[in-house]
């Protein structure tokens, strides 16, 4: 980002593939939307440019979430089925003899023949057959993401299916039918994911980006819910670049200057600080 001498965005300049010289972009705006490289980006903001960036780096967190989509060839779940979500502890249906292994691998292995948090969930997609969309963050609970993730996250494949689905068969008993003698996945699957960006109250930060230049905003941080929250949130960010009047009930509450006060991070770390909700 390039400043005017007053401090205020003039220009955004772009690196492109194969190029010598960044690409000028003529702005009296830039808005750092940048999922889970936005730590990243508000850092080269607060630079500013040269032109007097300063500020607290942002506590943002990045978590690794994946999906997985089986085929219902067996229709263990009903087409019309409502989401089902296990909020209890779980064990996993595991022989003695699967359970001894895991023990000795030790690690996460280990931790798989114990009690596991609850949390999984399942919900059907039409079609013919129709899919089961299952989920289950615990099984990537424990993977460290760096500030500067990669772009591809570390996602424990076939693994997170076949843990999801036997998790899912203390609900659902009929998908157990997806499991063969050996314990191995018969199903018909596939997996992806991404990243879950948040700041630790869990509340999205959209406004002015704190310690960066005049002209510089920021609509990140959505915690799970970007799709959900994507037009409130534009709509949010809209008002600040514009300079409409803001909600006085919320607009406030998601500024990510609050993160540049001492007082309301102790207030977070204590708990004296309420949190929005987490998925």
């Amino acid at each position: 980002v390039r400043t005017a001498s007053d401090g205020q965005v003039e220009a955004a300049l772009l690196s492109v593939p194969g190029e010598s010289e960044p690409l000028e972009v003529r702005t009296g705006a830039v808005v750092n939307a940048a999922g889970p490289y936005a730590g990243v980006v508000d850092a080269l903001l607060r630079g500013g440019g040269g032109e007097g960036g300063g500020g607290r780096e942002l506590p943002l967190q990045n978590e690794v979430h994946a999906k997985a989509v089986l085929r219902d060839d067996l229709s263990a779940v009903p087409g019309d089925a409502p989401m089902v979500v296990w909020t209890d502890p779980v064990t996993l249906p595991w022989s003695e003899e699967e359970a001894e292994a895991l023990l000795e691998i030790g690690g996460f292995e280990a931790s798989l023949a114990g009690s596991l948090p609850g949390g999984f969930h399942l919900r059907p997609y039409p079609g013919k057959p129709h899919s089961l969309l299952m989920l289950w963050e615990a099984i990537h609970a424990d993977v460290a993401v760096p500030r500067e993730p990669p772009e591809e996250a570390e996602l424990r494949g076939s693994l997170f299916a076949e843990l999801t689905l036997r998790a899912l068969s203390r609900a659902v008993p009929a998908l157990g039918g997806y499991l063969g003698e050996d314990g191995s996945m018969t199903a018909n699957v596939s997996v992806d994911g991404g990243y879950y960006s948040k700041a630790p109250d869990n509340l999205p930060l959209i406004g002015p980006a704190a310690g960066g230049p005049r002209g510089a905003y920021m609509c990140a941080g959505l915690s799970g819910y970007g799709i959900m929250a994507a037009n409130a949130a534009g709509e949010l960010l809209a008002k600040h670049v514009t300079g409409a009047p803001l909600p006085e009930a919320y607009a406030a509450g998601f500024l990510p200057e609050r993160w540049e006060s001492e007082e309301y991070r102790r207030g977070v770390e204590s708990g004296a600080v309420g949190k929005g909700f987490q998925i």
